[in-house]
């Protein structure tokens, strides 16, 4: 096995060299058949697999994630294994039956369009779920897409699942992997009996038992890799970028890659394509426990009042700082945001330069981007901490290949204090 070296950054100016712990997550993977990668969200565990796939020498791999990932996942193969011909998304079809290569497939539609034609096809060398807590329910039928007889992972020589919440609510969520991988024998019924509290008259599990959680802690440890991103990068800066790749919209772009003629309208046009993606990607990470909150900044109040428009209907606590929110209501929005009330803050960048902690959250998004560089840096050091120096992470909302995408790289080459991440 010989792990790739020197990549280059798709979202920075300069190459990036795969860091020491992300050579050892490959090597966790590569050296096993069944494994989960559980790293802290932001650790990198994309590029790790992507890395552990080349190791094997896979020729052929399914990536099963949510809908709004495939276009990054795609990107990133593209970044972290360049040799390789490029990764296909399937939507309404699915592979043929000679395919060969990296298959990127949303989970609906591995589970409820293509199942018999993936699990129909050879082998697969590698199976990669990510969000693998999407299959914790054992009655559900991604589960037993993924984990049952005859599924997706029973159809693959390598089976990597990655989720940084492997177990977002109770313990009992991982029997479906760990029988999987024949970590344990014990049925579901038995496994929750005993690592979890079971509330009989209403018919849930509503906790682990302490006095098991070594046991299960020994037990998992064969199989599973956890680092959070202070024990594998110690020095990483305070701020990090990564460029979130989505969808583009057909028809809609900006009408020049150079930011001086770019009108009003056409940039609000392009942040109002990007909400609905950015809604569900906000939804799934909070659904699925990858943070309790997180912070979005816009230049424009439109696309704002839009995105939090949607993630309202669905029920997640939101709310906006814009230029004209009053002092007294940008104070109490600021204590719910702080206090845990609010999962999401919304914030006009021309806000946010000065008196103003958003350091309850450690990850964020930039919708937009301002025009003038320094006002984005200043936006996202509001959510770092001086007291707990813990690192901090946005992701940029990008359409890849557009006119939109070639003017955000150039705004965020001029942020003082950008490093970008894979």
């Amino acid at each position: 096995m010989l792990l790739l070296a020197v990549r280059e950054n798709p979202v920075g100016a300069q190459g990036v060299t795969p860091r020491p712990y992300q050579f050892g997550g490959a090597r966790f993977l590569s050296h096993r058949r069944h494994a989960l990668l559980a790293d802290e969200m932001r650790v990198g565990k994309t590029p790790q697999s992507i890395l552990a796939a080349d190791d094997v020498g896979a020729q052929r791999v399914l990536v099963l994630c949510p809908a709004i990932a495939v276009y990054q996942w795609q990107s990133e193969w593209a970044a972290w294994s360049p040799k390789r011909d490029p990764a296909v998304i399937f939507t309404d079809t699915a592979p043929p039956s000679d395919f060969k290569g990296v298959a990127i497939v949303s989970w609906t539609r591995a589970v409820q369009q293509h199942l018999p034609a993936l699990t129909a096809l050879p082998s697969w060398d590698v199976v990669i779920p990510d969000e693998a807590h999407f299959a914790k329910n054992p009655a559900a039928a991604r589960t037993k897409a993924l984990y049952g007889k005859g599924g997706l992972g029973w159809n693959s020589h390598y089976l990597w699942p990655l989720t940084g919440t492997p177990a977002p609510s109770h313990a009992g969520e991982l029997w479906p992997m760990l029988r999987a991988f024949g970590a344990v024998k014990m049925d579901y019924p038995d496994f929750v009996r005993y690592f979890c509290y079971y509330d009989w008259a209403k018919n849930r599990v509503f906790g682990n038992k302490k006095q098991h959680l070594a046991e299960l802690r020994a037990l998992i440890a064969p199989w599973a890799l956890r680092r959070t991103r202070i024990q594998v990068a110690p020095d990483m800066p305070k701020i990090g970028y990564s460029f979130f790749n989505v969808e583009p919209k057909p028809g809609v772009d900006l009408p020049s890659d150079n930011p001086e003629q770019v009108d009003k309208e056409d940039r609000i046009a392009v942040a109002m394509a990007k909400v609905p993606q950015l809604a569900t990607e906000i939804v799934e990470n909070l659904v699925g426990k990858e943070y309790a909150q997180t912070v979005v900044f816009g230049f424009h109040i439109e696309p704002l009042r839009y995105l939090g428009e949607l993630l309202t209907e669905v029920g997640i606590d939101t709310s906006i700082i814009r230029g004209d929110t009053p002092q007294a209501a940008r104070q109490n929005r600021l204590a719910a945001f702080a206090a845990g009330v609010t999962q999401v803050q919304l914030v006009q960048i021309m806000t946010a330069g000065t008196a103003i902690d958003l350091s309850a959250a450690q990850h964020g998004y930039f919708l937009e981007l301002s025009y003038a560089p320094g006002d984005n840096e200043q936006a996202a050091s509001r959510l770092v901490n001086l007291q707990t120096q813990a690192p901090v992470t946005f992701d940029v909302v990008n359409w890849p290949g557009t006119k939109d995408d070639a003017v955000q790289k150039t705004l965020m080459r001029k942020v003082s204090n950008a490093v970008f991440r894979t």
